[in-house]
């Protein structure tokens, strides 16, 4: 029988408002192994991460059990709550 396989690969780009540099940059390592975090949570392969201290760049591999919608809401809600927890304002 053979067997079927997806590759979504999609590249995902999300910044604070007004393009404001609130992130800071001793914070960027632990910010990208928490994000793998929740990409692992949403079993979403996470391929390659990076960003500055305004916006983040994340190039997923999207299995079709998620919907684009759900994992962005997912994305941004979390780490904007991680970044909160470290003391930083949006």
């Amino acid at each position: 029988m053979a067997h079927t396989y997806n590759a979504h690969f999609v590249p995902f780009i999300f910044s604070t408002k007004d393009r404001r540099d609130t992130i800071p940059a001793e914070l960027q390592e632990q910010r990208w192994a928490y994000l793998l975090g929740i990409a692992n949570n949403l079993k979403i392969k996470l391929l390659a991460a990076g960003g500055t201290t305004n916006h983040v760049h994340l190039l997923l591999g999207w299995p079709p059990t998620i919907g684009a919608a759900a994992a962005v809401q997912k994305f941004k809600a979390n780490s904007s709550r991680w970044l909160g927890e470290h003391g930083i304002e949006f």
